[in-house]
């Protein structure tokens, strides 16, 4: 195999810019929503889970549709970049009556809401995972791809975790204006990394990647199942996002009730600034030791953090916080090495068949991390909801719910990421196994242009 073109730095820029405000659309979402809609809208703990839980399963169906629509386009303008554009305003208006709802709403209004976000954020985040991992199809090259897109990623993290940093150190302090704040933010920087991507960044043409890429659809899933390497990837998204999921929703809670912070906003910032500081060295670790052993070190490590928070209250507070920025640097290694797992795993069918459907593989991994994510958040959410926990009371509750916050936020997740290591240590595609397929493809590709 021929030595790999180096992409430039100036398109991994452009590139992995989108990732930030996609990362500013979902922080709020999995941490502050919740709350805000529990203890400052009206709506019930149980009502919130039931939306989010509704609003996530609709991803189902528009998923799948628009990851096969995204590898069948065929537009002067590529296959990627026309849903990438739509998608940006249809983003941005949900956000914006999602985060700043009118006075007197409830629950269907939240649904709605939420389904129009999702949307939007599937037109973006789909096709725009596909287009990065059809950049290179060298293993280490999307190695890099993927951190700089994930590295963007943390900034906007970052950059979401700002805005309550500056409400509460300089503003009111109040949920409803930092949910405005980032409601501004997202406005602001999706439709600019939208713009510049389109602009900027080539797509590789379809014949270039690998010949006809159109299969039918119940084919196509049932290929997609019966790549081994990819049952094993869906088993990781599942569980690990499931225990994200499920811990993030009771995050909030946790620390102002149980910990007595009232600096969220600041831990959350230097959370996700360790988290962007480790994405060299996960990136470092995944080439020393092959990305899914790397994986398999976060994932021990993350499962040890979150145990530990069984035993703190709101005398740890100094211990937590070296805690919880810990587990900000692993959170760098959480997000990026699956992602760049998941693109060389498309390869094994591409050697296969000679197709490339990075969009559908990359929608199939959204569902399952989106249907993870809403069935992690409603069964925590609903689960604080058969306690006597009172939204509105925090520290005030009785021993018992706050002795039940504390298993649910520490001890669940951590069963979890133990589950998810027996999966990591067994991932088969090592560095070399995918210099292998590559070769595949390109002696499919040479006999295909000599025909």
């Amino acid at each position: 195999m021929k030595n790999p073109v180096l992409i430039p730095r100036q398109t991994l820029a452009i590139y992995g810019f989108m990732g930030a405000p996609l990362a500013l659309v979902g922080y709020p979402i999995a941490i502050w929503l919740p709350a805000f809609y529990a203890s400052h809208v009206g709506v019930s703990l149980a009502g919130v889970a039931t939306m989010l839980l509704l609003a996530k399963l609709s991803d189902v169906i528009t998923d799948p549709i628009i990851g096969v629509i995204s590898d069948r386009m065929r537009t002067p303008w590529g296959r990627r970049r026309p849903l990438i554009l739509l998608g940006t305003p249809v983003l941005v208006v949900s956000i914006w009556f999602l985060f700043v709802p009118p006075a007197g709403v409830g629950e269907w209004y939240l649904l709605a809401c939420i389904v129009g976000m999702y949307v939007g954020t599937s037109l973006i985040g789909l096709p725009y995972g596909a287009w990065g991992a059809e950049i290179s199809p060298d293993y280490n090259q999307r190695a890099r791809i993927t951190a700089w897109r994930e590295q963007f990623t943390l900034i906007g993290l970052l950059v979401a975790a700002f805005i309550p940093f500056l409400v509460e150190q300089y503003g009111d302090g109040s949920i409803e204006s930092i949910m405005r704040g980032m409601a501004i933010a997202i406005g602001f920087t999706a439709p600019v990394s939208a713009i510049l991507l389109a602009i900027f960044v080539r797509e590789t043409p379809p014949e270039n990647i690998s010949g006809k890429n159109e299969m039918p659809f119940i084919e196509g899933v049932k290929r997609i199942w019966a790549n081994n390497p990819m049952r094993i990837v869906i088993g990781l998204i599942l569980i690990v996002t499931m225990a994200e999921a499920f811990r993030n929703a009771l995050s909030l809670f946790f620390m102002r009730a149980v910990i007595q912070a009232s600096d969220v906003g600041t831990l959350y910032f230097a959370y996700f600034t360790a988290g962007l500081l480790a994405v060299p060295f996960w990136l470092w670790l995944g080439r020393k030791l092959g990305k899914h052993i790397a994986f398999s070190v976060t994932l021990i490590t993350v499962a040890i953090i979150s145990a530990i928070n069984m035993a703190f209250d709101q005398s740890d507070y100094t211990v937590f916080v070296i805690f919880f920025i810990a587990k900000g640097a692993c959170f760098g290694g959480l997000q990026f090495l699956p992602l760049a797992i998941l693109a060389d795993v498309i390869d094994v069918e591409t050697a296969e068949t000679g197709k490339a459907r990075a969009g559908s593989y990359i929608a199939f991994a959204s569902m399952t991390a989106k249907i993870s994510t809403a069935l992690g958040t409603f069964l925590a959410i609903r689960a604080l909801s058969l306690t006597d926990f009172n939204a509105k009371l925090m520290a005030d509750n009785a021993f018992d719910d706050l002795f039940y916050l504390r298993v649910f936020y520490a001890l669940l997740p951590a069963l979890f990421f133990i589950l998810a290591i027996v999966l990591a240590v067994r991932f088969p595609l090592t560095a070399k196994a995918h210099a292998d397929l590559r070769t595949q493809i390109d002696k499919r590709h040479a006999s295909e242009r000599a025909e």
